[in-house]
């Protein structure tokens, strides 16, 4: 049985009968491989101890899908993840009305396995990072996303581009009252994927916040934002069309006086 290693990179990749790749990202290991008109995948998240080690010692579990007779190939694309994520500043954003910060959110992505047929399959999506699922909202009235360990910060990561996208989001208080901002939510269901010399980037996101109980306005700029270096449409939004907002983006959690208002 021949056997394969190495990184993951995009794009169509053949599978030969009886023939096993293991392939990397980041602590994500994922194996391919293919026979009698089925593909197999499997996946595991290497510890600190593996990281490095031959990949052909992991142990993985397996799942089998089955797909179209005569199959070959799968098509390996990066996404976001299947949820909003939660995401803290490095710092306090205090925005007084009429001030507007940019920020920016590093964000995990999602290695999507498909095969080109006549419906585009889906087999199966690994996240490259454990993520741990957080309600955002009030009871009945919000959602499960996905906590984000590393924090937003004024500049783009890009010394940790390799294994996150991007993603700058620009909050602008337009309200009568001072804005504290110490955890939002970001919907990345509209968001487009580009691949660039400098990493992985998503189109920017506009928010802007209007006080009291209003629902804030969000909004998708059109295109790669300028940091990116001769970027590529590397992957569609999940969700098409127009993009709406579902929910908050900022949730009133205590007032700490007249005047002194922490949203998240």
């Amino acid at each position: 049985m021949l056997f394969e290693t190495g990184q993951i990179t995009w794009g169509r990749r053949s599978l030969s009968d009886q023939e096993r790749t293991r392939l990397s990202w980041g602590s994500l290991l994922i194996e391919l491989s293919s026979g009698d008109g089925e593909v197999y995948l499997a996946s595991t998240n290497l510890d600190d101890s593996e990281l490095g080690s031959d990949l052909q010692d992991a142990a993985i579990d397996w799942t089998s899908w089955a797909v179209c007779t005569g199959v070959d190939e799968v098509d390996l694309h990066p996404g976001f993840p299947d949820h909003s994520v939660l995401v803290k500043p490095e710092a306090l954003i205090s925005l007084e009305p009429g001030e507007a910060e940019r920020v920016w959110v590093n964000i995990p992505p999602t290695v999507i396995v498909g095969v080109k047929d006549q419906i585009d399959q889906v087999l199966s999506e690994f996240p490259t990072v454990s993520l741990e699922q957080a309600w955002f909202g009030q009871p009945g009235k919000g959602e499960f996303c996905y906590e984000l360990v590393s924090k937003a910060g004024r500049h783009p990561g890009l010394e940790t581009s390799a294994a996150g996208i991007q993603c700058p989001v620009t909050i602008i208080n337009q309200s009568s009252e001072p804005l504290n901002v110490t955890r939002f939510c970001l919907r990345v269901a509209g968001l487009t994927l580009y691949e660039s010399g400098n990493g992985l980037w998503g189109n920017e996101t506009v928010v802007k916040f209007q006080g009291g109980a209003s629902v804030s306005r969000v909004a998708l700029q059109s295109g790669p934002p300028q940091e990116a270096i001769q970027p590529e449409v590397l992957a569609l939004p999940r969700e098409r069309g127009s993009f709406k907002v579902v929910g908050r983006t900022f949730r009133t959690f205590s007032r700490r006086g007249k005047g002194d208002l922490s949203f998240e």
